[in-house]
């Protein structure tokens, strides 16, 4: 610990609402309300973007502007899951989260949206041989390369990718300038990890934290806890501002934000979901509460 702590807020470099928070609402909506509560930047899915084209009347050209003029950044494409050889089906994850989608769709679209980076996941539960997804990895990384985007790679205990012990192995062992990580704290927890493992980071290598809360008996099927019940920051068990000020005291300083999709959240004003979530953001970040 040092001598004069350094405040958990350090950790932020910006504060982001990510897609997964608010997935059903109308885009539009979804970047006036970030906007409104006062965060810096948003992230999308593919199935966001297709709605938008298909159902709102939107280009991508339109997206982007939309975006700009509510004086945000448009950062991340989330999930793709095609960057596996041979990879599982994915049949037993919810459909607005599988990746249907070529690689070069995903290339087409951030560069269309002018985003940073993609999110590499493996959809499904079963096994990964480790050498595989190395591969896979570096070959997604040269790929993206050539378009300009990032690689985060997002472990998630319902995955064969389950901890952070596998992440590390693929990341660090695929050794691509441009392939990180995007951390997700609900993940870390419930796949078993705690604050001594934040120490293994290689802070170079994560471009964004992600937040959520939980109970402290994780439920049977973490996959419906990761897709619906997940708690605003703050309201479980988990020491998040904990974990965050050890991240901010070991020195990074990066994206970070809530992804904490819940039932019902579809049914309430996308403006007061997001304000809500900057609150209990600002909360377990230490900061005051803005007007």
């Amino acid at each position: 610990m040092p001598d004069n702590p350094i405040a958990t807020s350090a950790v932020a470099s910006d504060l982001v609402l990510y897609a997964a928070c608010m997935p059903a609402a109308p885009f539009r909506d979804y970047v006036s309300a970030a906007a409104g509560a006062g965060f810096d930047a948003v992230t999308i899915w593919p199935l966001m973007y297709r709605r938008a084209l298909s159902r709102e009347g939107l280009t991508a050209a339109d997206m982007k502007q939309l975006v700009a003029d509510a004086g945000l950044k448009f950062l991340d494409l989330d999930p793709i899951g095609s960057w596996l050889p041979n990879p599982d089906s994915g049949d037993d994850t919810s459909p607005g989260f599988r990746s249907v989608w070529t690689r070069q769709e995903f290339f087409d679209c951030a560069e269309a949206l002018g985003l940073e980076s993609l999110v590499a996941v493996h959809l499904g539960s079963g096994e990964v041989e480790p050498e595989v997804a190395i591969e896979g990895f570096a070959e997604l990384c040269d790929d993206a390369a050539e378009h300009g985007l990032k690689v985060g790679l997002e472990f998630m205990p319902f995955s064969g990718i389950p901890d952070l012990d596998a992440a590390l192995h693929i990341v660090e062992t695929a050794d691509r300038a441009n392939g990180g990580y995007v951390f997700d704290l609900w993940h870390l927890h419930r796949s078993g990890g705690g604050r001594a493992d934040l120490a293994r980071l290689p802070l170079e290598r994560v471009f964004c934290v992600q937040f959520s809360d939980g109970p402290v008996d994780a439920p049977a099927d973490l996959l419906d806890e990761a897709m619906w019940n997940r708690l605003e920051p703050g309201t479980g068990s988990f020491d998040l501002a904990g974990d965050l000020r050890a991240l901010a005291e070991a020195g990074l300083s990066t994206r970070v934000g809530p992804e904490a999709f819940r039932k019902g959240f579809s049914e309430r004003d996308p403006h007061l979901v997001a304000k809500d979530l900057m609150a209990a953001t600002r909360n377990v970040l230490g900061l005051d509460p803005l007007d």
